[in-house]
């Protein structure tokens, strides 16, 4: 088994029109880690034990934003609106760069309706409801050695 340390830097940006903040879920392979509605920007930190040579996944959840109430637009232009960024994404006090992952095998987001789809740096902008997902593989060290 191999102990991997996270540290998820989350920007939360709302309004006041906004009638319930973000609901964030953050989950390793599955198994929760967080769930929470967040009011304001908040670090997460957590250990998770894999086992080795396995393929993995974090992924990060934004499932409330309602269209009519948490966006406010100005003819076309949105003024403002409801999402959440990830800032940062540490592991065992590595910070990486989401413009090195521009596949979806790496880091991608979808929303849950079908319609925005991103990898990479756009990946890490949960505008709508959907999820991010960063795929790695352990051991840790060398997947960051391979792809950073």
């Amino acid at each position: 088994m191999e102990k991997i340390k996270f540290k998820i830097d989350l920007g939360i940006i709302t309004h006041d029109g906004v009638v319930e903040h973000p609901f964030v879920n953050i989950s390793v392979n599955g198994y929760p880690k967080f769930g929470e509605i967040l009011k304001k920007d908040k670090i997460i930190e957590f250990d998770v034990e894999i086992e080795e040579n396995t393929k993995n996944s974090l992924t990060v959840e934004y499932t409330n934003k309602d269209p009519k109430t948490d966006v406010v637009f100005a003819g076309d232009d949105i003024i403002k609106d409801k999402r959440v960024e990830i800032k940062s994404l540490t592991m065992n006090d590595i910070e990486l760069d989401f413009f090195a992952f521009d596949t979806e095998d790496t880091l991608s987001y979808k929303s849950f309706d079908g319609k925005e789809n991103h990898t990479g740096f756009q990946a890490s902008k949960l505008s709508w409801n959907g999820c991010t997902t960063f795929t790695f593989t352990t051991p840790i060290y060398i997947w960051i050695l391979e792809n950073i």
